[in-house]
């Protein structure tokens, strides 16, 4: 799907985001709310077009909300909806980043609270790279698009090709998308490394971003 029809239709859908939730009782429903306005969303819309049940709807809002801010905004969505989180999953997606101080607090609220957590620490683009490779060195966002650009160019030849979050998101979708066991793999193998260690700050490098593609790769069953 060319890329400004893809941002079009997330456009569309963040307007309609509010007036869907009076269709709730006919269907479950997932909210995704991400800190991301364009990655995460568009990342998280390609998976959603690959899922035809008619037994649950997906919801994507990219809020431009960090940790503790998105928290709560997916909370106050809940409040203000009148959300059953018994029926209903609301799913939150952030990276550690420059937010050292709530990050904890963050996924801690999140979960007491009856949200899912898909975190990454440090940055989301971890989730992308590890569907090229494992790796448990804890870099940072700058270094995470490098080699990604590094593995993309290496494997198709296009020595032009730039990660950002614009344009360059739906080529490496494309790449990657039939290598998420992979990606999940090793995801799980470097949590298994930090298994001992309770604070998620110190958790470098992880995701559980894994989490949430395993259960929208479920509804495709």
């Amino acid at each position: 799907m060319h890329f400004r029809l893809l941002i079009l239709k997330i456009n569309n859908m963040n307007r309609k985001f509010k007036r869907s939730i009076r269709n709730r009782e006919e269907h479950g429903f997932i909210y995704i709310f991400t800190e991301g306005k364009k990655t995460e969303p568009i990342y998280f819309n390609s998976k959603k077009s690959e899922i035809k049940s008619n037994d649950i709807k997906i919801k994507i809002k990219g809020t431009g909300h960090n940790t503790l801010g998105l928290v709560d905004y997916a909370l106050n969505f809940i409040k203000r909806e009148r959300i059953n989180l018994k029926v209903d999953e609301c799913w939150v997606v952030f990276d550690k980043d420059d937010f050292i101080r709530n990050f904890n607090s963050a996924i801690k609220k999140a979960s007491r609270s009856g949200l899912k957590v898909a975190y990454s620490n440090e940055s989301f683009e971890l989730w992308f790279l590890l569907h090229f490779s494992f790796t448990n060195s804890a870099i940072k966002r700058k270094d995470y698009n490098e080699k990604i650009e590094e593995n993309y160019r290496k494997e198709t030849k296009n020595k032009r090709y730039k990660y950002n979050k614009a344009s360059g998101v739906l080529p490496l979708i494309d790449l990657i998308k039939n290598r998420e066991k992979d990606a999940t793999r090793n995801a799980k193998k470097l949590l298994q490394q930090f298994k001992t260690e309770a604070s998620f700050l110190k958790k470098n490098p992880s995701t559980t971003v894994y989490l949430l593609v395993e259960r929208l790769n479920k509804l495709k069953k």
